[in-house]
């Protein structure tokens, strides 16, 4: 059962308290039934400056800017959350109680405390003078030793890895100030997940299996049906190393009639879904190979499409972004595929794929008003590619 937040309270110092509060009020306004290690870990990192978020910049990736990889952070957690059950019962009004993982991990912050040689002492002295009833009940505790065991959380670690930091790296560099740590950087080889941009490798010959190499295909064809039904930023771009695989995945699947992983919300589509995929012409269109002319009947035949669809859907796939950055007057066509968004939003999508958000942050300076046009909805791929194994087996 889970705990009242008023009940693990009182197993805080005030520090650690005000950050069990935080995390309340953000499972409280995602509308989740209970506080978890993941709301804990968005309080601490949304603070300008707190211990997590201080020990996360001492403790990051050399291969990237601290902008870039605390982004990549932001975008795991809350996709991590974006995953978790909402619940509209009117109990989450108050507080939503403090789960069970949440709970083992402050009842270990206590056993921890007591044995740290800081505490030692104390609670020796504290167990001589009130017996053995007082166990941990007296143990308050510190924001330190809290965010160490939320740490320890299996989901938070993995959520942590994916945006390229190490759990224990974090907990060393909480652990220990600063200056000992000075060149702790420097000795990181592992670059967020997907912001890598590596080039493709067969491991198949190597015949070693890892555990989170397993192919999550079908998990990600239903993220995307997840946003497709959103009122808004409801057109997937999906950002990662493997992005551009997924994408063609989920639109073959769609071609062939696989809709097993799409919500219920979008079944009424009887006629099913149409798939037009623009991004070859797009890119032709950049390197001069299409004229101007040519892409613009390519993009008005969409909308021609768009307009003779009755009850179905049409997904409209511009392929890599990182094009845009090729040159090409693509003015036009982004134009034209913000009116489709406006004029269509209810029958058609548009979907596409980014290796990286470093890229993605230089088309938007390019073309500032593509998000809000295109009603994008950033969803990280985190799926390894094998040349990803590769650079793992060989660092």
């Amino acid at each position: 059962m889970p705990t009242p937040v008023s009940s693990a309270r009182q197993c805080l110092t005030d520090e650690a308290g005000r950050a069990l509060d935080d995390a309340v009020s953000v499972a409280r306004r995602r509308s989740h039934s209970q506080t978890t290690s993941l709301h804990a870990v968005s309080a601490l990192l949304s603070l300008p400056t707190s211990t997590l978020r201080d020990a996360c910049a001492r403790a990051r990736s050399s291969a990237y800017s601290p902008r870039l990889q605390f982004r990549a952070l932001e975008l795991c957690v809350s996709v991590s959350l974006d995953r978790l059950p909402s619940s509209k019962s009117k109990t989450l009004e108050n507080e939503p109680p403090v789960s069970n993982s949440l709970m083992a991990a402050i009842k270990r912050s206590q056993a921890n405390q007591r044995r740290h040689p800081e505490t030692f002492h104390f609670y020796q002295m504290h167990q001589q003078i009130h017996g053995s009833q007082s166990s941990l009940s007296c143990i308050k505790v510190e924001l330190k030793h809290f965010i160490l065991s939320i740490l320890d959380d299996p989901i938070v670690s993995r959520v942590f890895g994916d945006a390229g930091f190490r759990s224990s790296d974090i907990k060393m560099a909480i652990l220990h100030p600063p200056s000992s740590v000075s060149g702790f950087n420097k000795s990181l080889k592992f670059p967020p997940i997907f912001l890598c941009n590596l080039p493709d490798a067969n491991l198949n010959r190597t015949g070693i299996n890892f555990p989170f190499a397993i192919d999550h295909e079908q998990e990600d064809f239903k993220r995307i049906g997840l946003v497709l039904v959103k009122k808004t930023s409801k057109n997937p771009l999906l950002i990662g190393v493997s992005a551009d695989a997924v994408v063609t995945g989920f639109t073959e699947s769609l071609k062939t009639g696989k809709l097993n992983f799409l919500p219920c919300e979008i079944e009424g589509l009887s006629e099913g879904f149409n798939v037009i995929d623009i991004g070859k012409e797009i890119r032709e269109f950049v390197l001069g190979k299409l004229s101007e002319d040519l892409m613009n009947l390519k993009v008005k035949e969409v909308r021609a499409k768009t307009e003779r669809c009755g009850n179905c859907g049409l997904i409209v796939n511009f392929g890599e972004l990182k094009v845009f950055l090729d040159g090409g007057a693509l003015e036009n066509v982004v134009l034209q595929l913000g009116d489709l968004v406006r004029d269509f939003g209810g029958k058609s999508w548009l979907i596409g794929s980014v290796g990286s958000y470093e890229v993605y942050m230089k088309v938007l300076a390019k073309f500032p008003n593509l998000e809000k046009d295109w009603d994008l909805n950033l969803l990280p791929i985190t799926k390894l590619k094998s040349s990803t194994m590769l650079m793992i087996i060989t660092v």
